[in-house]
């Protein structure tokens, strides 16, 4: 495992756009997650409680899952530069086998996601901490383990159309348009469907079962809100968020099955 780690790292290290596009991450999650707290909306808390335990794990979790996006660019160009230059034929060549390689960038990605989390996580507690001290610090943490598994769902996905479509720039696009559009998957369910199944059934899809491992924070109460509002309106069936997680590690295995299944048949 630590020899296949160390081959993807030397593939980054030197790659000054893989840690141009990591700065702008680092830097654009606390900076969107500061600008949230002037947001005025119903049911959103205080700017004190927004940086306090226990509300700012589901915030911080949320609001860096809206930059994901950007991680997912640089798992796509991962794969697809090992593409175009020729480098998993040389690996191959080198007497790797194609499930070394395979495992090789499973492991990359999931120490990949660590990595973000445990710095999500610091900034959380640092945050929370200063501002609250660390009395509830435990309370609500289950969603930074729900946003590594996010995190690892976003680089399955990206892994998945690269290794399918194998052309950076096409499958760039392609991803980030199904990442930032797939809030609009409910309501096209809806319009074939109905909202009651469509609304039902649109929870089981992939992108929208990973995206919603770390829903908008007060959505719950959102939904109430609504029902208060409509009382007439059937209840839709809510898979709760440990189910959610389970769905959405077995899609994340089958991504990277079929991924492996793909590259073992094609040509290099």
């Amino acid at each position: 495992m630590i020899d296949l780690l160390k081959i993807e790292y030397a593939k980054v290290k030197n790659y000054s756009t893989f840690w141009v596009i990591l700065a702008i991450y680092a830097v654009l999650v606390p900076l969107t997650y500061l600008g949230s707290s002037q947001l005025h909306l119903p049911f959103y808390p205080t700017a004190d409680e927004l940086f306090s335990f226990p509300t700012i794990w589901g915030f911080l979790t949320w609001t860096a899952s809206l930059w994901n996006v950007l991680l997912g660019v640089l798992i796509v160009m991962s794969i697809c530069n090992d593409i175009s230059f020729k480098t998993q034929r040389q690996s191959i060549i080198d007497g790797q086998s194609r499930k070394q390689y395979i495992l090789g960038k499973f492991y990359f990605f999931v120490v990949f996601a660590i990595i973000v989390t445990l710095y999500t996580f610091l900034m959380g507690l640092i945050i929370g901490g200063i501002n609250s001290g660390f009395s509830d610090a435990a309370s609500g943490i289950e969603y930074v383990g729900f946003y590594l598994i996010q995190t690892i769902g976003y680089f399955a996905l990206a892994f998945f159309f690269a290794v399918l479509i194998r052309k950076s720039a096409l499958t760039i696009v392609l991803f980030s348009v199904i990442i930032v559009f797939d809030i609009f998957l409910s309501p096209i369910f809806g319009l074939f469907m109905g909202d009651y199944y469509g609304e039902m059934l649109s929870q089981f899809i992939p992108t929208l079962t990973i995206s919603h491992l770390t829903p908008f924070p007060f959505f719950q109460e959102m939904i109430s809100y609504g029902k208060q509002m409509n009382p007439n309106q059937p209840e839709v069936y809510e898979m709760n968020e440990y189910l959610r997680l389970a769905v959405a590690s077995m899609y994340v295995l089958a991504m990277v099955f079929v991924g492996y299944l793909s590259l073992k048949r094609r040509d290099l």
